[in-house]
């Protein structure tokens, strides 16, 4: 459980402060990547895509850290959501034919160790145990039995006569 925490806080801090960045600086994030901003609205979408969606996500990651029963619900989300953004890197690169540099490489690096890391803890964590919820001794409001068979079937004492069992 403690590796899991681990690799979920190191997404947090990750997340969160590349979310950070986009939200308080979108021209000169964008400009790392190759974007140019060039509306309000662009600079608009971009806090709102790039920096909120991250940080809306490292604050989910920080809440699941706290409770040990959400940290296989953000284990599951973290591995998607990196798996999915490696596989649309990697569609784009094959549908524009283009090539990485230096900082894409790096992305794509990072998500696929993420990614493997979030997998590797999620197998790591013990499995929970399936617990039934418990059967109710009376029928709930509304509820009909039909179960016509098993009424026929039951035996119950007789209400004349103590030993005797009635059909």
């Amino acid at each position: 459980m403690l590796f899991a925490r681990i690799v979920l806080l190191i997404q947090v801090v990750v997340m969160g402060g590349v979310g950070l960045a986009y939200w308080l600086r979108p021209y000169e994030m964008a400009n790392l990547n190759g974007m140019l901003l060039m509306e309000a609205v662009s600079a608009s979408n971009t806090r709102v895509y790039y920096g909120g969606l991250q940080l809306g996500l490292a604050l989910f990651l920080l809440w699941s850290i706290r409770r040990p029963e959400r940290l296989r619900s953000a284990l599951v989300l973290l591995i998607m959501m990196q798996a999915a953004l490696v596989l649309a890197r990697l569609g784009s690169l094959w549908l524009d034919g283009g090539s990485l540099h230096s900082l894409g490489l790096g992305a794509l690096a990072y998500k696929v160790a993420s990614a493997l890391l979030a997998l590797l803890a999620l197998y790591r964590l013990k499995p929970e145990a399936a617990v039934a919820p418990p059967l109710s001794a009376t029928p709930l409001p509304g509820a009909f039995d039909d179960d016509f068979d098993g009424l026929q079937r039951r035996r119950e004492p007789s209400l004349g006569r103590p030993g005797k069992v009635r059909h």
